[in-house]
């Protein structure tokens, strides 16, 4: 995407779906009107908070994009963005949380900018009590009472994160995180020093 005087973003210039994408090999095509053939991008050309999407999950979305002449002569798609169509899961990251609050918000390049707010019933059993701050999620997008957009049914994008936080978690369904230094086992011993 190219910048504009005052260090605004410029819109994409061209519209199209995802035909394919490919996770494990970083990357996938375009189906674009404006082309005669199918437009290749890759990991690093997608919005920074689609990088970690797993399976299908592009495939069939809308995309918004910017295209540059490859090496090789074919045009390849550039700042490729997720358009946001209601009823499809968005992707996006984790801006801020308050588990005393039970409520944070998610910025995703799919809304323009605009924070969602979620609600601590939205995320992921696992995660509850963890740091869940700049997680790439995916989520559903549902209206509010008053209007407003609001983000549900937070899944992690990366499988790995989606164990890690798994993996905290013990049989009573609690996530425990853990003690800060000096406060673990025997903390009644020697209680005040260093204070």
């Amino acid at each position: 995407m190219s910048m504009l005087p005052g260090n605004q973003m410029a819109s994409p210039s061209y519209g199209g779906v995802v035909k394919s994408w490919n996770g494990l090999k970083g990357f996938g095509f375009i189906t674009s009107d404006g082309f005669g053939g199918d437009v290749m991008f890759s990991k690093k050309d997608l919005a920074e908070d689609l990088r970690e999407v797993q399976g299908k999950f592009l495939q069939g979305k809308a995309v918004a994009f910017d295209a540059a002449e490859g090496i090789d002569g074919r045009m390849k798609a550039t700042a490729v963005q997720l358009v946001m169509v209601e009823g499809q899961p968005v992707a996006g990251m984790i801006k801020s949380y308050s588990e005393k609050n039970g409520y944070g918000f998610i910025k995703s390049s799919a809304l323009g900018g605009e924070d969602l707010r979620f609600q601590d019933r939205d995320i992921p059993q696992a995660a509850m009590g963890a740091n869940i701050i700049g997680q790439l999620v995916t989520f559903q997008v549902k209206s509010r009472p008053d209007g407003k957009m609001m983000a549900c049914q937070l899944q992690f994008q990366s499988g790995q994160t989606a164990q890690k936080f798994s993996q905290m978690g013990f049989p009573d369904g609690m996530v425990h995180t853990p003690s800060p230094k000096g406060f673990g086992k025997g903390f009644g011993k020697g209680f005040g020093k260093g204070f």
